[in-house]
């Protein structure tokens, strides 16, 4: 009997010590999926559903997918990557791309549909798993991660790692350098905490990164740049170290490459010590379109749906109205009203003075525009209609329903003529009383929409349409019969455009950081050499830029925003820099000007500042 309960003493310290020797050596098996590019019946439509397959019949236990779902954020490719996604027989974990928030024809209200949340937090073994968005949102710019996501990764954080002895591991789309304007936030964050890695896709490869001492592990994508490898990634987690391997469909994983599972030790580069620009207002939130004035106050719009009046003699806070989703339509003042639009397709018309709101139009589609007024008439389109409202009432005065996209630049009034961009790869050109069409413009590429004119501000001189493009080319037309005069793609011109406020000159930001300037002129000879002697280039020294924010000139002054928080002012007579004002390190939404002529500009960061 003695020996019997010996030999089950014996047994349980074996039991025992495995148990606890197991739970010391726990292995975490996931996969990460990222940059799916999906589009309903291509190559790579039919690749995920291999891929989905394949993981179920596999041992990894969860999924993480860290954007790039689709190719040009329509509802259509999410709800085919969702329809894919929910065949996963495991959990999966979902954050968006730049292909999501950056083109989304619902301006991100599809994702929120179908996902709920566009960030994740979990817990797993001696981990905390935790990813958030990193825009940009609803036009080109660097990643940006909002301010209020910033403040849930601490919260969340602090809050999960209470009386825990967990590590964390993060998940971005974009990684965490120069990449994301804001990085240095993000990572001061993640430096409170014992943070082991950070996941990210966007560059199509698998690498490892160093991420200002954070490890860095950029996962590939499902198909290579080149098409011939289709693969996905494969992480094991065990005490010592974090493998990666690359997985080919019906091919064993091959290890790629591994990092420590020790928290990483992050140093975060020093700011520079120049005196930064003085802030009129800094916002909670983001902001994505410039504010808005009457006499006595100022009005913008956010990131968290709020529309918010300040007086400009104190700063004070006048009213705030929540309305639910993030904003994107730039607020205009029509004597005693403010119009606002959502992305639920609705106008909205406020009284300046209380913030009661007045009247509510709905046109459908998605609101994300840059309205124009003239005589208290609001020329503004949604997603599914251009219309021309009474500021006044609301009242509904014509619609026309031909633009199949949403348009993000200000539509310019000629005469009897609106014309305006749209991201259907169309330009239009209606009148101005009936809404009826007069022409139409197009590229001749109908199906390569991501070249649309869709968030440019339109030129004109009495005869003739000034526009860049996302495409790279300057294009002239006839403003009469939307005829192609000419199109040159001699300078690498975007989306961001302007003209003097004389009408004498034509302003465009070239890719690689210059201000190209021609006639604005009907009697100039139209050949691309004639052009290009009448031209005159202005290196900004920012280098390579691609910030669509429209160009002013204002008392002789240019005003040219940058993708990395620098506002460049150029003196129109000599066409020569003045200075170079360093607001934040996000990028400049355009500028806008007081009832006193003042020029005002904000960040996507949340800052508003008074130029001058």
């Amino acid at each position: 009997m003695k020996y019997f309960y010996l030999k089950i003493l014996t047994l349980f310290f074996i039991a025992t010590g495995f148990s606890q020797n197991n739970e010391k050596s726990t292995v975490i098996k996931f996969v990460q999926l990222t940059d799916l590019h999906v589009s309903v019946g291509n190559e790579n439509d039919f690749l995920l559903q291999d891929i989905v397959k394949e993981i179920n019949n596999s041992d990894f236990e969860f999924v993480v997918v860290t954007g790039d779902l689709t190719n040009r954020g329509a509802d259509d490719e999410l709800k085919q990557v969702h329809s894919i996604l929910s065949n996963l027989k495991k959990p999966y974990y979902v954050i968006s791309g730049n292909h999501e928030t950056n083109w989304s024809e619902s301006a991100g209200l599809t994702y929120k549909k179908i996902w709920g949340s566009d960030r994740f937090v979990f817990s797993k073994g001696d981990y905390i798993f935790i990813g958030f968005p990193c825009g940009p949102y609803m036009k080109m710019g660097d990643g940006f991660v909002k301010h209020e996501d910033v403040l849930w990764l601490d919260k969340t954080l602090k809050d999960s790692l209470k009386n825990s002895h967990k590590k964390v591991l993060n998940f971005a789309h974009y990684p965490l350098d120069n990449s994301v304007s804001n990085y240095k936030e993000v990572l001061s964050v993640l430096e409170k905490y014992p943070t082991v890695a950070s996941f990210c896709g966007h560059g199509h490869t698998l690498k490892k990164y160093d991420f200002s001492g954070l490890s860095g592990i950029m996962g590939a994508s499902i198909t290579s740049r080149d098409g011939k490898t289709k693969s996905y990634n494969q992480v094991i987690v065990s005490n010592d170290s974090i493998r990666i391997y690359q997985k080919e469909l019906d091919k064993p994983g091959v290890f790629r490459f591994s990092v420590s599972s020790n928290p990483s030790k992050i140093e975060i580069p020093k700011e520079n010590s120049n005196t930064p620009f003085p802030v009129f207002i800094k916002d909670v939130a983001s902001l994505y379109s410039v504010p808005a004035f009457d006499k006595k106050n100022l009005y913008f719009t956010n990131s968290l749906g709020e529309i918010q009046s300040v007086a400009l003699k104190n700063k004070t806070a006048n009213w705030k109205i929540e309305t639910g989703n993030a904003l994107y339509f730039s607020p205009v003042v029509v004597k005693n009203n403010l119009i606002a639009g959502t992305i639920e397709g609705t106008i909205l018309g406020f009284d300046t003075q209380s913030g009661k709101q007045k009247w509510s139009t709905a046109v459908g589609g998605v609101a994300v525009g840059s309205p124009i007024v003239e005589n208290n008439k609001v020329y503004t389109e949604s997603s599914a209609a251009f219309v021309c409202i009474d500021a006044a009432t609301g009242k509904l005065l014509w619609e026309n329903k031909l633009p199949k996209s949403y348009s993000q630049g200000t539509p310019l009034i000629q005469g009897d003529k609106i014309i305006f961009g749209v991201w259907d790869s169309y330009v239009y050109c209606l009148d101005k009383k009936t809404g009826e069409l007069i022409w139409q413009w197009n590229n001749g590429n109908e199906k390569q929409i991501l070249y649309s004119p869709g968030n440019v501000n339109v030129a004109a001189s009495q005869k003739r349409l000034y526009l860049v493009s996302p495409e790279r080319f300057l294009t002239i037309l006839d403003i009469e019969t939307g005829k192609t005069l000419l199109r040159t793609s001699k300078w690498k011109v975007r989306e961001s455009m302007g003209t003097s406020d004389d009408g004498k000159w034509f302003y465009a930001k070239t890719m690689n950081g210059e201000l190209l300037r021609l006639p604005l002129s009907d009697d100039l000879e139209l050949t691309e050499e004639n052009l290009i002697s009448q031209s005159k280039v202005l290196d900004l020294k920012i280098d390579y830029d691609h910030n669509p924010a429209p160009i002013l000139q204002k008392n002789n002054k240019i005003y040219i925003g940058s993708r990395k928080g620098e506002v460049i002012i150029v003196d129109a007579a000599k066409f020569e820099i003045i200075k170079q004002l360093v607001l934040g390190t996000s990028s400049v939404n355009g500028f806008s000007i007081d009832t006193n002529g003042q020029v005002w500009t904000s960040l996507i960061e949340g800052g508003i500042y008074k130029l001058n």
